[in-house]
């Protein structure tokens, strides 16, 4: 008798209780949406470097550099040098200083600077004929790597300490390059510079391969990895989270309808591969983003998606052909690509929902 009178009780005091009491609220994150500006010159735009939430500055074809100083609602464009030649990256200082990549054999590989918002430039180093730049990273320091496709069995690398000397560094990799092994220019990312870690992505060869230098190492290590390798694929792009721990994006460019394994994620040394995005083909671009939860941020000619770590799942943002997504901190991410395609993310406030 008496333990049905508690029982009794127990249900009156659940239908007394307020929802929020039996059921807890969690915030489930919101996929960012993307706000696209029809205001830029119709070309093919690969490099982008936010610097600020105002100031972003691309870089593409027919020797065009482009930048806004108010989010969007204008841009001003320059030639560094001749038009023909192709800035597949961009690297910013802030709104008055920035370095430009073109790509290219027959010297068309080169880095000018500008430190006057472009309205001049200085042509601060220009590879040999044989030599293909890919892309570059620098760091707050104002060190600079250049990652070059190897030219027979030496690796062809460029550094600057202070980005006003700049010299051809063959020795700085622990291993010799494997035949052909190199870089891909689709969205400068193929170089970076994060938390005080040097990395590198390599492919077109047998094994893709990673290359990790700290700050004050001398040469870089080499970590093979398992994502799909030979002639034009490999690794695109890369993250590193430290000398330990990154991910990294590619897949094989021939093969636009490939959608296994594209994604990794190193840790303790070992590769785990992560859920494939909702665009098929090789990743083109890879950016982690910490906004309301960390999100990982990847595109191709298919599209762009993101996925949101905290719940291991994808969101399908644009089915627009975009070549690369950068973020400055987690206030400011472009994305750019073909025919003039330049977009900014739009967050979403988290929304609130009932969880058992």
């Amino acid at each position: 008798m008496t333990s049905k009178l508690q029982q009794r009780a127990v249900n009156i005091l659940r239908l007394a209780l307020p929802f929020s009491a039996l059921f807890s609220l969690s915030a489930v994150a919101e996929p960012p949406e993307i706000e696209v500006f029809d205001n830029v010159r119709q070309q093919q735009w690969v490099g982008v470097s936010p610097v600020s939430r105002d100031t972003i500055w691309i870089s593409g074809e027919k020797g065009t550099v482009a930048r806004t100083t108010d989010s969007g609602k204008s841009w001003e464009y320059f030639q560094p040098g001749p038009g023909d030649l192709d800035f597949r990256d961009i690297e910013a200082i802030d709104d008055r200083r920035a370095y430009a990549l073109s790509v290219g054999t027959g010297g068309q590989s080169r880095i000018y600077y500008t430190e006057n918002g472009g309205n001049s430039w200085r042509l601060r180093y220009r590879g040999e004929a044989d030599s293909f730049f890919n892309c570059m990273a620098l760091s707050p320091s104002g060190e600079a790597w250049v990652h070059g496709d190897s030219v027979g069995d030496e690796w062809r690398m460029v550094r600057s300490a202070d980005g006003r000397n700049w010299m051809q560094v063959r020795s700085a990799v622990a291993e010799p390059p494997q035949s052909n092994e190199g870089g891909f220019a689709s969205s400068g990312s193929c170089a970076r510079f994060n938390k005080d870690n040097w990395m590198i992505a390599t492919g077109n060869a047998d094994k893709a391969r990673v290359l990790i230098k700290g700050s004050f190492g001398i040469r870089f290590r080499v970590v093979e990895t398992p994502m799909e390798a030979g002639p034009m694929a490999g690794i695109t792009s890369v993250w590193p989270i430290d000398d330990k721990t990154f991910y990294i994006a590619g897949g094989d460019l021939n093969d636009d309808s490939g959608d296994e394994n594209r994604l990794w994620h190193y840790q303790n040394n070992e590769f785990e591969a992560l859920p494939g995005p909702p665009i098929k083909g090789a990743l083109y671009s890879l950016s982690l983003v910490d906004h309301k939860g960390s999100w990982l941020l990847t595109s191709n000619p298919q599209g762009a998606a993101a996925l949101d770590l905290q719940n291991n799942e994808w969101f399908k943002l644009s089915d627009a052909n975009i070549w690369n997504i950068q973020c400055h901190g987690d206030i400011s991410c472009w994305l750019v690509g073909k025919d003039g395609y330049v977009g900014r993310l739009q967050w979403q406030a988290p929304q609130q929902r009932p969880k058992l």
